[in-house]
């Protein structure tokens, strides 16, 4: 049975579905052939039902007869009726006969015998006659029963015909009509049952007729849906294996082979698989053994179309020439590092040459090698070492000039020469002799300065890259030549001074003796006058002898200064290679500057596109698409955090990185570190704690952001790599058995913050190696745990800056213990912003006061409550005195205008009380004296009696009340107080700025006036009194610095100032700037955020008595501020562009587009409308800071705000785009509600 099945399995597709498309038809065909079998069966019964009616007809004519006969009783009447019974009686006597005859006639002869006598029964067809015949066969095997029983009836018919013909026939009485009617009534009966039983037979034969027909439809179906079930099958299965099989290969497994043994289609297309599967992993072997440093593997091509193959072939020959180019490079420095080595240390010139050629002649197979030393006061090369040159052939001395040593040496350029002469000496050995094939001379030269001559030869041609080798350490021999040369003169130099000095202490000694005798002999002077010449002579020749010393060791000092010359020329050396160094260290900042902006520009366009796309506003993406674009969106924020950390890294390198020491609460770490960890604890499901002992400083002074940089670089490493357990922080006071690592830290009060976690842990050999940049204690391409390693490296580096430095503990498995160590008290190292507060300016008093009556000059008194009296009657100056201090105020009196205006430059009072007398006296002309002093013009005058002799219009002009009434004077003058903190000047040149700033504070019910320039705001400030002005340093007249010092040369009394600056200041301009200011708060527009919280800070200062109005925050207004506004961004790539637009778009804003600089100045020009410009930096053609200036520069368009947008986030960045004219500034990438923060500030009206 297996066999056939096993061929159809073998059959090609298309032969199975023709096969069973053939088995269907055949079935349609079978079904058919039945159905017509079955209703010509049918038709059977209806001719025997016509052969009955026949029957009926005959035997309804006969009775017609006999019924005429009884009527007419004509005798014809009764021979038609035995006529039509014959008739009748032969049908049937015929169909009895049929069966006798089955056996013994054909079909076609019992057919021809029945048509003939009754063709009306066949309605005329022969065909039907034929049918009867046949069929009546099968009905008389399906209803035996219902045959025998209708042959029966026709029987005893048959009886009761031939009954009633034989009475009609031989009879020759009278027919009794009534018995006969009786009897054919009997044989109507008898057709009646034959009916019955035709009609049972029929319902029986149609219903074996159904369940035939159903039966054959069942099976025909049966096999038909088999067969096609095993055609399905033989396709699906297979397929089936061959998908899962397809998938088992996507997951990167090519050893499974698919087994499916048929031999059709399937069977080759498995096949065909297999093979395909063979190859990819005879590709995946030989990529394996290519990673494993085979790459001798070449993959033979099936074609020329066979890229896979090609393309591997490619790579490995790539890989070649990079493993070639990395060999070389590692050669390189190999042999650069083992020459300095060699090279290390004192040598002296032979050594250094010698060690040189040893290494240069094995390491560049030189067999020939000479190192010659230029002696530049006699002009010659001197051999210093020499290897495989005979003896007879080595030149000890060469003059500059003379051969090719001695003209490379003049020339100070290479030779390499290769077409040796046939006479040139040869290489000798124990062995035999050789000539060498190349020779190269090298000049030693540092400085342009000739050292010396290095000469190689070898038997074969130098190669290029050797050539290269000895250009590389060129340089590096000639320095140590040169160095060996200048430390043997400084030795020689050395040695011969301290022999000079020797002698030169010999010959003091000598001297002394000398002086002794001289002594001596000078005592017997008067013995012997002939003996004391004698001895001045001598003493003058020693003399002679001292002076020729002496002038020697000027000479050798002389010759000692030139050394230190030369030893100087070689420090400048070496501070020009620091220099150098440096010069790299910056090349490297800069590279980290362009590398940020170019990755932060398409960062740009990735965090705002996928950040709106994420929000779905169209609700055309479904959830899987939103979870694909978070986690882009999530990518780019891990990117940009990295960018992040280099730059960090760099500045810490730079020494760019800055820090702020403010008192920091150690409840305030605790907070900061709880909400910032204690969500991700939970949902890696960690026990966490953060605990401060009893003996942490409530305060320790440090820089806040950088201390919560390390605690969070720290805790980020420890629920990284910790799964389960914990992890812990506390803060406690240094335990005495902690050792320092630095010395500064010992003996100073210091804390210690630990984290600790029951993570992996860190194996010790790669304690030290974690802290370095870039470094992780699994640093393979399989490990568990991703990111950059740059985390601690930054901590560490922070921790220095602070003072302290970090410990680690940890056991591999158990977990890790990191231990931040700083001081709790520390300098203060001020960085911006920053708020100082210093004393006010105040004029010191003059030695000599004007002096009238005992006043309150000397008595401390409250800010704005002091009043000044002026008044020439004593008595009325001491009544008035005496009323405003029964109002709570204090007083000073003068008695005249002049001793007035002195006391007001000394004391400052806010409020004046002139008196009727006084005025009177004195005339109008004191009042107008009074009012144009500078420190007067300002003040209040309140005039309490009547005054006569000043018109009404006069009066006018000066601030008093009613003259007669001193109670609404003080009344008025405490109304003043409680307006006094309520005008403020700001002096911006900016309008926008302005605006913001305007807008602030319009609620508060502040009066502000507005100065654009430096002048107009000192001319304001003379006019009026100010309680508080807010100032930009930065004016396009004269500077803030300039206002403050002209103010205080005027004698003009500076009110409370707020500098409003976008530079960040140093710590002289602090020191200058706190000479003017009771307070300064150094504030940059860098972000929309700091804006609002230094015009908060104002706000707070100057409203101490002011209501509590509702204070509008600009980042709170509705989005509705954006409709209808006009932006324009400015920048070079498309894609910021298109990002930038998509979402501003989205508030209702109407974006235009310029691709540089020079464009956007070309649409501002054109619509001067725009409300503000987002300006990119680095453009072609015009980049943003020369577009900012030129913008500023324009009329028009130059009150327009601008907001600049670029990728480099360096402090000088921001300092340079604030310069150019920016408004403010923003880096790339951009935060969506930071940038719409700042729109609102700018765009608020």
């Amino acid at each position: 049975m297996q066999i056939p099945i096993r061929k159809l399995a073998d059959w090609s597709i298309k032969s199975k579905l023709l096969l069973l498309t053939f088995i269907t038809i055949s079935s349609i065909f079978i079904l058919s052939f039945t159905s017509s079998y079955f209703f010509n069966t049918s038709r059977t019964l209806s001719i025997m039902i016509n052969a009955v009616r026949v029957h009926q007809k005959l035997l309804q004519n006969a009775f017609e007869d006999l019924y005429y006969y009884k009527i007419h009783e004509d005798p014809e009447y009764i021979t038609s009726s035995a006529k039509n019974l014959d008739l009748a009686n032969q049908m049937i006597k015929d169909l009895l006969k049929l069966r006798n005859d089955y056996s013994s006639k054909s079909d076609e002869e019992i057919a021809t015998y029945l048509y003939d006598g009754y063709p009306e029964i066949y309605n005329h067809e022969f065909n039907n006659a034929l049918l009867l015949v046949s069929r009546l066969r099968i009905l008389d095997k399906l209803g035996n029963e219902e045959m025998q029983s209708s042959r029966k009836l026709v029987i005893e018919t048959l009886d009761a015909v031939d009954q009633i013909k034989k009475e009609l026939i031989t009879s020759n009485e009278e027919i009794d009509i009534n018995k006969t009617q009786v009897q054919l009534l009997q044989i109507q009966k008898y057709y009646s049952n034959i009916s019955s039983e035709v009609n049972n037979l029929a319902h029986k034969t149609n219903s074996i007729l159904v369940w035939v027909m159903i039966v054959i439809t069942l099976i025909l179906g049966i096999l038909i849906l088999l067969l096609a079930r095993y055609i399905s099958l033989s396709i699906t299965v297979p397929v089936n294996k061959m998908v899962a099989n397809f998938k088992i290969i996507a997951k990167g497994n090519f050893n499974t082979p698919l087994l499916i043994p048929t031999k059709d289609e399937i069977g080759a297309l498995a096949s065909s698989f297999n093979i395909i599967q063979q190859d990819f992993q005879n590709i995946v072997n030989n990529t394996q053994n290519i990673a494993k440093g085979d790459l001798s593997v070449i993959l033979e091509p099936k074609s020329n179309h066979d890229e896979l193959a090609l393309s591997l072939n490619q790579m490995v020959q790539n890989l070649k020439d990079s493993k070639s180019k990395n060999d070389l490079t590692i050669w390189f420095r190999s042999g650069v590092n083992q020459l300095n080595d060699l090279l290390q240390g004192d040598q002296d010139i032979t050594q250094v040459s010698k060690n040189t050629l040893d290494f240069l002649s094995d390491f560049l197979s030189a067999e020939l090698a000479a190192i010659y030393v230029y002696e530049e006061e006699k002009e010659i090369l001197s051999l210093s070492a020499a290897i495989g040159i005979p003896s007879k052939n080595q030149f000890k001395t060469i003059q500059k000039g003379h051969g090719l040593v001695g003209h490379v040496a003049e020339t100070k350029q290479w030779k390499n020469i290769k077409n040796i002469p046939k006479d040139y000496f040869e290489v000798f050995s124990g062995t035999g002799e050789m000539k060498p094939q190349n020779i190269v001379i090298v000049p030693l030269i540092y400085n342009d300065i000739l050292w010396g001559v290095l000469e190689l030869a070898s038997i074969q041609i130098f190669e290029e890259y050797l050539l290269e080798f000895i250009k590389t350490v060129q340089e590096s021999i000639t320095v140590k030549i040169a160095s060996s040369i200048a430390r043997n003169k400084l030795e020689n130099l050395l040695e011969k001074t301290q022999n000079q000095a020797s002698e030169l202490q010999v010959q003091q000694e000598e001297l002394r003796v000398a002086n002794e005798e001289l002594a001596e002999q000078t005592k017997i002077l008067i013995e012997s006058e002939k003996k004391l010449q004698v001895q001045q002579e001598e003493l003058r020749v020693a003399n002679e002898e001292l002076e020729e010393r002496t002038n020697q060791l000027e000479h050798q000092k002389n010759e000692i200064e030139n050394q230190n010359q030369h030893l100087s020329k070689a420090h400048n050396n070496l501070e020009d290679k620091a220099r150098e160094l440096e010069q790299a260290s910056q090349y490297k900042s800069d590279f980290l500057a362009n590398m940020s902006h170019e990755l932060r520009t398409p960062l740009n366009s990735l965090l705002i596109l996928s950040g709106l796309l994420s929000k779905n506003k169209k609700g055309n993406l479904n959830k899987e698409d939103i979870e694909s674009i978070e986690i882009i969106h999530k990518s780019g924020k891990d990117l940009l955090q990295l960018i992040n950390e280099i730059l960090d890294l760099s500045k810490i390198e730079a020494g760019k990185m800055s820090i702020q020491i403010e008192s920091v609460k150690s409840e305030d770490i605790k907070s900061e570190i709880l909400q910032d960890f204690t969500h991700h604890a939970q949902k890696k499901k960690l026990d966490f704690s953060v605990q401060i002992s009893e003996d942490f400083p409530p305060t320790i002074e440090t820089d806040s952001l950088r201390i919560n940089q390390i605690i969070k670089n720290l805790l980020s490493n420890a629920f990284k790599f910790t799964s389960r357990g914990s992890v812990a922080v506390r803060m406690e006071k240094t335990a005495d058995r902690l050792n320092f690592w630095r010395e500064e830290l010992k003996g100073l009060e210091t804390c210690t913050i630990t984290v600790s976690d029951t993570g992996v842990g860190i194996p010790a050999d790669k304690k030290d190696a974690i802290f370095e940049a870039f470094q992780q204690a699994d640093g393979s391409t399989s490990r568990q745990y991703g990111g950059t390693g740059l985390g601690l490296s930054i901590s560490k580096e922070l921790a220095r800056m602070l003072g302290g430095e970090i410990h680690l503990e940890s056991k591999v498995g158990e977990g890790s213990i990191f231990t931040l160590i700083i001081p709790v008290h520390q300098e203060k190292i001020v960085e911006s912003p920053i708020k100082i507060e210093v004393r006010s300016n105040e004029l010191e008093s003059p030695v000599n006061l004007p002096f009238f009556i005992t006043d309150d000059r000397d008595i401390p008194h409250l800010p704005n409550s002091l009043v000044l009296i002026i008044h020439s009657n004593i008595n009325e100056a001491k009544s008035l005195y005496h009323k405003v201090h029964e109002s709570n105020f204090k007083a000073i009196v003068a008695s005249s205008i002049n001793d007035a205006i002195i006391l007001i430059e000394a004391h400052h009072p806010t409020s004046i009380i002139v008196g009727m007398e006084f005025l009177m006296q004195n005339g109008k002309q004191s009042l107008d004296n009074l009012r144009n002093h500078p420190f007067a013009s300002k003040l209040p005058i309140h005039i309490v009696n009547p005054v006569e002799g000043i018109r009404e219009h006069d009066t006018n002009k000066l601030p008093t009340v009613d003259a007669t009434d001193l109670t609404r004077a003080i009344d008025k003058i405490k109304n003043q107080l409680f307006l006094a903190s309520k005008k403020i000047l700001v002096v911006e040149d900016n309008s926008s700025t302005r605006k913001v700033i305007k807008s602030l504070l319009i609620p508060t019910n502040v009066i502000i006036e507005e100065a654009s320039t430096g002048e107009d705001a000192i001319a304001m400030i003379k006019s009026n009194l100010y309680d508080c002005v807010i100032l930009d340093l930065g004016l396009p007249d004269i500077s803030g610095y300039e206002v403050l010092d002209k103010l205080k040369a005027s004698n003009i009394k500076i009110p409370n100032t707020i500098i409003y600056t976008g530079s960040e200041l140093s710590r002289e301009e602090h020191r200058k700037l706190s000479k003017f200011t009771n307070s300064i708060i150094l504030k940059g527009l860098k972000s929309d955020e700091r804006l609002m919280d230094e015009v908060s800070l104002f706000l707070h200062q100057v409203a101490t008595q002011i209501p509590d109005n509702p204070k509008i925050n600009v980042t709170e207004l509705d989005d509705s501020i954006f409709k209808g506004k006009k932006v324009l961004v400015v920048d070079d790539e498309i894609r910021n562009i298109f990002a930038l637009g998509k979402i501003l778009e989205d508030k209702d804003i109407q974006v235009l587009e310029a691709e540089n600089g020079k464009i956007a100045i070309d649409v501002l020009k054109e619509n001067q409308n725009i409300d503000l410009v987002l300006m990119d930096i680095m453009m072609p053609e015009m980049d943003g800071y020369e577009a900012m200036d030129i913008i500023r520069k324009t009329p028009k368009i130059n009150e327009v705000p601008i907001i600049c947008l670029t990728a480099k986030a360096m402090k000088e960045d921001y300092q340079k785009a604030i310069a150019s004219g920016a408004n403010d500034y923003l880096t790339k990438p951009i935060d969506e509600n930071k940038l719409f923060s700042m729109l609102k500030i700018w765009l608020y009206n």
